[in-house]
C-alpha cells in the first residue's frame, strides 16, 4: 500500500518523508480511526482516506517527529473517520443481541451506553473544527490546554475560550439530544 500512496508524490525528499510519516503514525491513526468508527475495516478506509489528503499535502510537513505532525495526522485520521460517518448515517446498525448471548439487563445497558457515545460522536462531528480539534486534543489526547496552545501556535487565552465554549455547546447539544428522547 506504501508504494500507491509515494505515487502520488513527485520529489524524492517528500517520499522518504512520507514514508517515515508511514511508518511512525499508521497504528496511531488506525487506533483514532477505530475509536471513532468501532469498526476495524471502516478505520481502515479512514486511514486510507487520510494517507491520501497526507500525500497531497506532503510538502507542508516540515519535522516528521514533531508534535505538530503528530497533531497533523491524528486530526486527518479522525476527520476522515468522521467523513465516514457523515456518508454512512443511513446504514442499518447490527443486532448485537444475535452475536453475543446477553442478558436483557446487560444489552439495554449496552445499547444505552453505545448509544450515548454515538451521540455524542455525531455532535462533535457537526461541531465547528476549531471546538472540535480542540476537545479532541483535550478530552483523547490528553493534552493540557498549554501544550494545545503550543502545538496549534494558538495564545493559552484562545486555547481556553474555544474548550469553554466548546464544552458548552456539547454539552448544550446533549441536553437537546436527552430531552428528545424523554430523559431529563
Amino acid at each position: 500500500m506504501l508504494l500507491f500512496y509515494t505515487l502520488l508524490i513527485e520529489e524524492d525528499d517528500d517520499k522518504i518523508k512520507f514514508e517515515k510519516i508511514y511508518t511512525l503514525y499508521r497504528k496511531k491513526m488506525w487506533y483514532v480511526a477505530n475509536s471513532v468508527l468501532s469498526d476495524a475495516y471502516l478505520a481502515e478506509d479512514a486511514v486510507h482516506n487520510a494517507f491520501i489528503g497526507i500525500a497531497k499535502n506532503i510538502n507542508k510537513v516540515v519535522d516528521v517527529e514533531s508534535s505538530k505532525t503528530l497533531s497533523y495526522v491524528i486530526t486527518a485520521s479522525k476527520n476522515a473517520a468522521l467523513d465516514i460517518i457523515r456518508k454512512n448515517k443511513g446504514l442499518p446498525e447490527t443486532d448485537i443481541d444475535e452475536l453475543y448471548d446477553v442478558s436483557d439487563k446487560e444489552s439495554s445497558s449496552f445499547y444505552q451506553s453505545i448509544e450515548a457515545e454515538d451521540f455524542i460522536v455525531k455532535t462533535l462531528a457537526k461541531m465547528p473544527t476549531v471546538y472540535r480539534d480542540v476537545l479532541y486534543l483535550l478530552i483523547v489526547e490528553q493534552m493540557s490546554e498549554k501544550e494545545i496552545a503550543e502545538l496549534l501556535e494558538r495564545k493559552p487565552g484562545t486555547i481556553h475560550q474555544q474548550v469553554r465554549r466548546g464544552r458548552t455547546i456539547l454539552k448544550e447539544e446533549l441536553m437537546k439530544g436527552a430531552k428528545a428522547n424523554g430523559n431529563k
